[in-house]
């Protein structure tokens, strides 16, 4: 059940698209959104330039009183925006749980840095909505994505430029293993609001097409009816083909699941060459989605759908030597 949200607000032009795909998902189920905006905590930057360079004080003063000026235009623009959201959506303001059942927002400002605030803040909240996409149509940076979709330990909902004002259909790329099955069980509130649901799973390298029917009736069981759909990639990439299909299928929303290696590198850019922008990015030989998460919601967000995303980390072998050290159940859970 989906009570409240955590929305990020950066006081750029995808806080609308990011608003936009969160009364899709708060109205019909009548949830919080916690609206916050993050300043950037200059006063600990000019501290750590200073001890760095050990001079020039006065030069680096007068960059941190631009940046003041930059950060308190992007505060009152992400203000701005919020009042607007309440008024044209009819949206009640409000601290506390309300006594009638309506959707309802609150906004709020933080400093600090941007995904350590995100992490602290998604954990008391149900679902965390980030804007999703390229850093020019105000998405995050793909590195401080990957972070905080691998360690804020809630579903993601990563909104477009072009998100829904409701998610009617809802497209579930399927993978058999846990991954997928946790960002189905985060996706059941949507779910049960969506007016068509369709699970896409890829044929693999080895030609087996993963076995979807359990899925559908576990779906069946909370009263839900899923289409199931095989997708034979051929030769084009499998992000290509699980997007074609989507789009086909005229989907609102994308489902996915996302694991990442314990080792920081390997979990931000899910595999791919850590030289090599995720959203330029080629996908590698195997067509398994799980291998190409990052890949396929950074295409998704740029052309169409939102994605929500529950990622699930894997250790690697060097990783379980690391942490069995410490305990022999550890490595099971947690990352270094």
């Amino acid at each position: 059940m989906v009570r409240t949200v955590l929305v990020h607000l950066m006081g750029t032009s995808g806080d609308q698209a990011v608003l936009t795909a969160a009364q899709a998902v708060a109205r019909p189920v009548a949830a919080h959104l916690e609206c916050l905006h993050i300043r950037a905590d200059l006063e600990a930057i000019l501290a750590s330039e200073v001890a760095r360079k050990g001079e020039g004080v006065g030069a680096i003063r007068e960059v941190i009183e631009d940046l003041q000026a930059q950060s308190a235009e992007l505060a009152r623009r992400a203000e701005d925006e919020f009042a607007a959201f309440c008024d044209r959506e009819d949206v009640l303001r409000a601290e506390r749980p309300p006594s009638s059942r309506k959707m309802n927002a609150a906004f709020r400002e933080l400093s600090g840095g941007q995904v350590e605030r995100l992490i602290e803040q998604s954990r008391g909240h149900d679902l965390l909505i980030v804007k999703g996409g390229s850093l020019d149509s105000g998405g995050m940076h793909p590195i401080e994505l990957g972070r905080l979709i691998m360690t804020s330990g809630r579903p993601i909902l990563l909104a477009s430029d072009s998100s829904p004002r409701r998610f009617g259909t809802v497209v579930i790329a399927w993978k058999d293993g846990p991954e997928a099955a946790r960002a189905v069980t985060a996706a059941m509130p949507i779910l049960e609001k969506a007016e068509r649901i369709v699970l896409v799973t890829m044929r693999e390298d080895d030609g087996l097409v993963p076995d979807c029917e359990v899925v559908v009736k576990h779906l069946a069981w909370h009263g839900l009816g899923a289409e199931a759909h095989a997708v034979d990639p051929g030769k084009r990439d499998a992000a290509d083909a699980v997007l074609e299909m989507a789009r086909a299928e005229g989907a609102d929303l994308l489902v996915m699941g996302a694991y990442g290696h314990s080792r920081f590198r390997e979990t931000v850019l899910g595999g791919f060459t850590h030289s090599v922008p995720p959203y330029l990015a080629s996908l590698p030989s195997n067509s398994s989605m799980r291998r190409s998460w990052l890949y396929l919601q950074m295409r998704s967000v740029r052309l169409a759908e939102p994605v929500l995303i529950w990622p699930q980390l894997r250790a690697t072998a060097r990783s379980a030597i690391v942490l069995s050290s410490v305990s022999p159940e550890r490595w099971l859970i947690t990352a270094v």
